[in-house]
């Protein structure tokens, strides 16, 4: 079992906090049940600072050092160091990590004076800029350095030029969306808020042209449509409208971001996570910008008079930061929701982990979204009424569609969400349903991601094929229908010359497939974390996955079979089983406490 122990990084308030979250919280490995301690208010800006310094701690002062030395020798080859400068660079100008003062101002003078050399050697200035000014204008405010030291930086920061230091200027009406230079519109941005040059008809150029992208939903259609680079690339959107933005897209712009406010609040799971799709999916980054996007809505949503959407949105950002809280206790701290090992990933990618999505540049991320979420929280937004407490806490049921670019229906119940997707990018993912997720549960019992043939992520081992519950021998779903009544979401699929039938209420989810002869559904159980095994017990037509205190079970009128393969994702390795019978097969998934568990066996992710 991990421990959560002082390392002699983090500062008293943040071990407290995490241990608070930790005792409190009933979840384990990436689940989302608020603790009684903070699921009755918000997220204050201080809560956010935390998550920056826990991400930060994640870089002992060995590594820091290691880092440093060879930026100082090779230059900066990637955003994840001027990332780090700035996390460590707000923090300090807030009162923390004193200690790090010193080698931040070393980080900071190549962090600013090689973003005014030009390109880096791997990636892009577009992503760090941003976070460069912000912590520049912090620590001015601050007045921790002499202004001999920060007008330096500021004038380092002034020599950047759009158009010789960020790497993506696509063609006015290129034929692909690009969210790099999104990216770096809000770092240009950001420059013109601080004072510190930046280019605006770069700025108006680019957004004016990727307006483009965003579908009927207000969701940003990047190539193949990743679920992350929807919200993400919005994030960059509000950033720009945040630092200031007023150009002749400024009221479109927002008309469409508005547009995306309730489908946004559909598709996060009762997990509290965003959508699973495509690439980047399952890093701790996914909390913070999902946190940092709810913030931005809370405050515009206020700001127009409209409090019950702000309340709503305030909310969504507290589910977001709970639900991540088990795994920043973790030990050694991982950016991604598995617990195998992790060994030195410094420049590698660990299993569950795309080769672009290493240690040094995914950690901090974490915390440079959740710097978004400092800037943009409104804490003049009165606190949640008990009244509002119990009305987001019971929802009506239901049934959301995107469009077919993304090709995602989402349910939700009572505790329960599920996501089905059904023309998946294979890269990543497959067809059929792919989450099932309850509040307070392990995220991940069920299923929070697919199981790809070939993704283009690091596995444990090869998959021969896909997996997700899904009308067996069926290529492709069709969608045939979507709603919702007062008791129970449903989705309708023809699969092939079936017809599948799914309903989810707040008693769970309940299926029914029909065809001529005999039918079967696949069955994921999650068997392995990457350091823990399940418990599962089949039963004939029952199926049990016992972890972490809960119960995940499929209970069935036809037989279950252990069909003996294996397959893995981001978040461990599930054992395939089938639900098999003649014409009609009725198939339910219940996730629950154990009857016999205490709550010491439910929160026994932490050892403190």
């Amino acid at each position: 079992m991990k421990t959560f122990a002082s390392t002699g990084l983090l500062s008293a308030k943040v071990l407290s906090m995490l241990a608070a979250a930790a005792v409190s919280s009933t979840l384990a490995a990436g689940s989302c049940a608020a603790s009684q301690g903070s699921s009755d208010r918000y997220v204050a800006k201080a809560e956010y600072l935390d998550l920056m310094e826990a991400a930060v701690s994640a870089y002992s002062d060995d590594h820091v050092a290691r880092y440093l030395a060879k930026v100082e020798r090779d230059g900066v080859e990637e955003h994840g160091f001027p990332r780090l400068t700035a996390n460590i660079g707000v923090l300090v100008a807030n009162g923390r990590l004193r200690a790090k003062r010193e080698i931040f101002r070393r980080m900071m003078d190549i962090s600013c004076r090689e973003a005014a050399k030009g390109l880096m050697k791997r990636e892009g200035n577009e992503f760090s800029v941003k976070e460069l000014a912000i912590a520049l204008a912090a620590v001015e405010r601050a007045g921790l350095y002499g202004r001999q030291v920060t007008d330096a930086w500021r004038m380092d920061l002034g020599k950047v030029e759009a158009r010789r230091c960020y790497r993506a200027l696509p063609p006015i009406g290129a034929k692909r969306a690009n969210n790099w230079c999104v990216f770096g519109c809000a770092s240009e941005q950001a420059r013109i808020a601080k004072g510190m040059g930046g280019d605006t008809a770069h700025v108006q150029k680019y957004v004016e042209d990727q307006m483009r992208w965003f579908d009927s939903n207000g969701m940003y259609r990047d190539p193949n449509q990743p679920a992350v680079y929807d919200m993400v690339t919005r994030l960059q959107f509000m950033a720009i409208l945040h630092f200031g933005y007023d150009g002749p897209s400024r009221t479109r712009l927002e008309e469409i971001l508005d547009i995306a406010a309730e489908p946004t609040l559909d598709m996060l799971s009762a997990a509290g996570e965003i959508p699973y799709g495509g690439r980047s999916n399952q890093f701790l980054h996914n909390h913070t910008f999902n946190a940092a996007v709810c913030e931005w809505y809370a405050a515009r949503f206020h700001a127009k008079g409209d409090e019950a959407k702000a309340v709503r949105f305030r909310l969504a950002a507290r589910a977001a930061v709970d639900s991540m809280r088990g795994w920043l206790a973790v030990r050694p701290m991982r950016h991604i929701k598995n617990l195998y090992p992790i060994g030195d990933t410094g420049r590698g990618s660990g299993i569950g982990c795309e080769t672009y999505a290493y240690f040094d540049k995914y950690m901090v991320t974490m915390g440079s979204w959740a710097m978004l979420g400092w800037l943009f929280a409104d804490e003049s937004l009165r606190q949640p009424t008990g009244q509002e407490l119990a009305l987001d806490a019971k929802r009506p049921p239901k049934a959301f569609a995107t469009t077919p670019d993304f090709h995602f229906v989402f349910l939700r119940a009572g505790d329960y969400s599920a996501q089905f997707d059904y023309n998946a990018d294979s890269h990543y993912d497959c067809d059929g349903l792919g989450r099932i997720h309850r509040r307070g549960a392990p995220a991940a019992i069920f299923m929070s991601v697919p199981c790809a043939t070939k993704p283009r992520y690091r596995l444990e081992h090869p998959n021969d094929g896909p997996l997700a519950m899904m009308p067996v021998g069926v290529a492709e779903l069709v969608p045939a229908g979507h709603g919702h009544d007062a008791d129970s979401a449903w989705a309708f699929w023809k699969a092939g010359g079936m017809e599948w039938r799914c309903r989810l209420s707040a008693d769970g989810f309940t299926s029914t497939l029909t065809g001529p002869g005999n039918v079967a559904l696949s069955l994921p159980a999650f068997a392995f974390d990457g350091e823990n095994k399940t418990e599962i017990v089949p039963g004939g037509r029952t199926l049990a996955i016992r972890y972490r205190g809960w119960t995940c079970r499929y209970s069935t009128n036809g037989e279950i079979v252990d069909v003996g393969k294996e397959f893995c994702n981001r978040n461990g390795r599930y054992r395939a089983f089938e639900a098999r019978g003649e014409k009609s097969l009725s198939v339910s998934v219940t996730i629950d406490a154990a009857a016999n568990a205490s709550e010491d066996t439910m929160r026994d992710f932490f050892t403190l």
